[in-house]
């Protein structure tokens, strides 16, 4: 199958829509959240070395955490999507590619 003829597909556009819905909402959340801790780091660094309670841990520390644990939580969330709504289409894709050769 030509790749003209996959692109011509019904599923092909839902495809290219159904990623596009995702991955610009969570590549925006990305950003903003590393912007946001390295603008700390510029313009605030003293309230970043504030500890918290009587300990050694940090405003940083638990931000930093923060970010990573985000950065997992949105993993998961694309990974969800993926395999409930970008996989059955690509199946459907590759089905139908293969009944057009």
């Amino acid at each position: 199958m030509q790749s003209d003829e996959v692109r011509r597909l019904p599923e092909y556009t839902a495809l290219t829509r159904a990623r596009k819905i995702i991955v610009w909402p969570l590549s925006l959340a990305n950003i903003v959240a590393y912007f946001a801790l390295v603008l700390m780091i510029a313009f605030k660094p003293a309230a970043l070395g504030t500890p918290i309670g009587e300990g050694v841990t940090s405003i940083g520390m638990v931000l930093g955490l923060g970010i990573i644990l985000f950065c997992m939580v949105l993993t998961g969330v694309y990974v969800h999507y993926a395999n409930t709504v970008l996989e059955p289409l690509e199946r459907a894709i590759r089905e139908k590619a293969g009944d057009l050769s």
